[in-house]
């Protein structure tokens, strides 16, 4: 198998921090409280290592009554201290508590809010933004990034900044029990930092191509299970659990680069702290133990001061693993963060107008193609559609037919406001240029009927009533009984509150049709679109769907895109398009056109149009 090519960039961890910082201020009441309990974290960690001096103290003052105890000992008994810390590590925890609650629910906030956005960015692209992506790859970002950064949000702000405080009260602290002690132990303490953030620098880039691997891996796995009929019918389930484990071969070696980093990370850590541990004893040692020093001095630091040295020093370790913790989750929210950022930032190629434009209240009168000319913004270099004008009359039926390539569904596209013109212009109730308008007003005047019927994951009530949201259950049951629908809802055993699987799985193509009829009954269009719409059932099928579509085209305008001859007969004007781009041909009933020469004679005496 070829080796994926991924292009890689350097990875902007600010991006993660810009992203957020707004989430920040709109929720100031959750901040607040954040910062609060912060607060309280940070003094109460700051009183344990004091609180353990005093007790010391205290206890050496009752044990050496009259003692010549340090001039820093509060006053206090031995037994209040004891109350002190108790009350201290009680606030700590409560205030531990609601930390990470209230930062829970306010990264859910985070992580729901961003996936909204992209949600509504992906909704609102041009059809042309899907041409060159797999469903996978969305689905990756629009799930997956958005909960990494919604995690990360809280955690690692907050775990950077209370480690920050909790660390410079921990330096603090030690340089006022020893300032040369606690100068060594914070020089080692920098070392071990500067090491990490190195590590974390490398274990960024790395995770970022793993998240690249994993996202084109999971576009194809959807890919694969969205056409299992296909496997199926191939009989190549071995051949796909063969090829399954060879593309997450390149997975496993890009993510074995990121264990190790994340293993050597956490390998100075372990190394880090066990060597500020060991160092803090030699060092104390040391200076304490030279042939010039005091050893009243001596023995009042072991005595009095070593101890809340010690509990000083301990407060760096947590901080240390969170620092850690934060920095591991920083290369994962920095590389998805991006990413969202990049979905995020796509303009669509049009303006749909959804909160501007004109709005129209029907499409009333013909539909004029002006000077339209058309390429694909995918395939710029190739024009499917040459220059030409042309007019939809109001409750008229036309049908386009050509060969494969000539242009056919491009009308549809067109109409649908896919894509717009390259050149020219469609004008709509007589003087409204189509991009100028609010696309939505538009399109509740036109039902659209496609070769692949597309069904929603949901009951038979939520399929049809699509579009038309206000409809209610019974102008839904109507409607299907138009499209010859009813009975077979009914035979079924929860009746219209079947769900009916992703993409209609449990139904027969004329079945889905008949659904997608039954919507376009309800939504009672002005203009109706076809495409290919029965090309893809049997002859008999097709025959009672055409029935079905005839009745729903009666006092419509309809387009009709087909290659067979049932469909096309009846339509009062038959758009001819050549091959190879050259536009319209021919235009005709089909009694002037079969028997005429030209390109559609040949289309029809060639069989193409049974």
């Amino acid at each position: 198998m070829k080796e994926r090519k991924v292009v890689h960039k350097n990875v902007d961890n600010s991006v993660f921090f810009k992203m957020i910082v707004k989430y920040y201020a709109k929720e100031w009441k959750f901040t607040l409280l954040l910062g609060f309990c912060m607060f309280f974290i940070v003094i109460c960690g700051i009183m344990l290592p004091l609180v353990t001096q005093q007790i010391t103290l205290s206890i050496q003052n009752d044990i050496i009554e009259g003692g010549n105890v340090s001039s820093m000992w509060w006053g206090l008994t031995w037994q209040e201290d004891v109350y002190i810390g108790i009350a201290a590590v009680v606030i700590q925890t409560v205030a531990s508590f609601m930390f990470n609650y209230i930062g829970y629910l306010m990264g859910k906030k985070i992580e729901i809010n961003l996936r909204n956005k992209s949600l509504e960015s992906l909704v609102r692209q041009d059809i042309s933004y899907y041409s060159d992506k797999k469903i996978g790859e969305i689905l990756t970002k629009v799930v997956s990034d958005t909960q990494i950064v919604g995690d990360q949000a809280i955690t690692i702000p907050m775990l950077i900044i209370l480690a920050v405080f909790q660390i410079l009260a921990s330096i603090i602290m030690m340089l006022v029990l020893n300032l040369l002690l606690g100068g060594i132990v914070t020089l080692i303490f920098i070392v071990i930092i500067a090491i990490m953030v190195v590590m974390f620098k490398i274990t960024t880039k790395r995770y970022h191509k793993v998240r690249e691997v994993i996202t084109d891996i999971n576009g194809d796995v959807t890919d694969r299970i969205a056409t299992v009929r296909l496997i199926k019918s191939t009989g190549t389930e071995n051949y796909e659990t063969k090829r399954f484990k060879s593309v997450h071969e390149e997975y496993y070696i890009r993510s074995r680069k990121v264990g190790q980093m994340h293993a050597l990370m956490m390998t100075i850590l372990f190394g880090g702290v066990a060597l500020l541990q060991f160092s803090t004893i030699i060092a104390a040692a040391i200076i304490n133990g030279g042939p010039n020093t005091n050893s009243e001095e001596v023995a009042r630091f072991f005595n009095e001061t070593f101890a809340s040295f010690l509990v000083a020093q301990g407060m760096m370790i947590g901080p240390l693993f969170s620092f850690m913790n934060a920095l591991f989750g920083l290369a994962m929210a920095s590389v998805s963060a991006e990413r969202i950022h990049d979905t995020l930032k796509v303009k669509s190629i049009m303006d749909p107008h959804y909160w501007d434009g004109d709005k129209i209240e029907g499409i009333n009168g013909s539909i004029e193609f002006k000077g339209v000319m058309f390429r694909y913004p995918e395939k710029p270099e190739k024009t499917v559609l040459p220059k030409f004008d042309f007019t939809f009359e109001e409750g008229k039926s036309y049908a386009f037919v050509g060969e494969t390539g000539s242009g056919k569904s491009t009308i549809a596209k067109l109409l649908l406001r896919f894509y717009d013109p390259t050149e020219g212009s469609i004008i709509v109730n007589k003087n409204h240029n189509l991009k100028d308008l609010n696309l939505s007003s538009y399109l509740e005047h036109v039902g659209y009927v496609e070769q692949e019927p597309q069904i929603l994951y949901g009951d038979v009530f939520e399929n049809v009533r699509y579009g038309r949201f206000d409809a209610t259950d019974e102008e839904v049951i109507e409607a299907c009984k138009k499209a010859e629908l009813h009975k077979l809802v009914q035979a079924w055993p929860e009746g219209y509150t079947t769900i009916l699987g992703e993409r209609g799985f449990m139904l027969s193509g004329g079945q889905k049709q008949r659904l997608v009829i039954a919507r376009m009954f309800l939504k009672n269009p002005k203009l109706l679109i076809l495409d290919e719409a029965t090309s893809a059932l049997d002859n008999i099928v097709e025959k009672e769907i055409q029935v079905k579509l005839e009745d729903l085209m009666k006092g419509r305008t309809s387009v009709s895109i087909a290659h067979r001859l049932s469909t096309i007969k009846n339509a009062d004007k038959i758009i001819v398009l050549g091959a190879n781009g050259s536009g319209i041909v021919q235009i005709g009933t089909f009694d002037e056109l079969k028997s005429a020469p030209g390109h559609f004679k040949k289309l029809y005496e060639a069989g193409l149009m049974d």
